[in-house]
């Protein structure tokens, strides 16, 4: 017979670990490196799970988990490959190939210029924008200020808009040279 603890786990894992999974993957862009990594969160937040002070801000703290975990192997890999995919593909059968490819150009346009972020910039559009959480919710799972998080999200917005202006502006003037 299962314990509650394990109960409860299990339950956190069922509601949570999609959402932690495309959160994983928004940062790393590896797949397999995302799902191992989601297993190794999910049995740190196992091991700690008497330490879970508050059980209503569960969320908060298995991604402040995935975080650390994220982290903790780039700071072990040194590396420095942390971009994520913003375009969510819903009702794509709908839509027509004209569509389908503006999309996708736009896609990357704007994939191109989250790689411009700086690391701490990224975290928080993606954490923000992309998974919508509260700037309350986002400074705790990052342990920063609430503050921080909007001067931080305010930066990251500008610079996007910045690069993907100037992404626009050589296109558009690349398609009007000819050689």
């Amino acid at each position: 017979m299962e314990s509650i603890k394990d109960q409860l786990f299990f339950r956190w894992y069922e509601e949570y670990s999609v959402s932690l999974l495309k959160y994983i993957y928004a940062i790393v862009q590896e797949p397999q490196t995302a799902e191992d990594l989601l297993q190794e969160t999910f049995l740190k937040v196992y091991e700690k799970y008497d330490s879970i002070q508050d059980v209503a801000k569960v969320k908060s703290f298995l991604f402040r988990a995935a975080h650390n975990t994220t982290m903790d192997f780039f700071r072990k890999e040194s590396k420095v490959k942390k971009l994520l995919n913003v375009l969510k593909r819903e009702n794509v059968k709908y839509l027509s190939t004209e569509k389908i490819v503006e999309i996708k150009e736009e896609g990357k346009m704007l994939l191109a210029a989250l790689k411009r972020l700086n690391p701490s910039q990224r975290e928080v559009f993606v954490l923000r924008k992309i998974k919508e959480f509260s700037i309350k919710e986002t400074a705790e799972i990052l342990e920063w200020s609430e503050a921080k998080v909007k001067t931080t999200l305010h930066r990251a917005t500008n610079n996007l808009e910045k690069f993907l202006l100037m992404e626009d502006e050589t296109i558009e003037w690349s398609s009007t040279v000819s050689l």
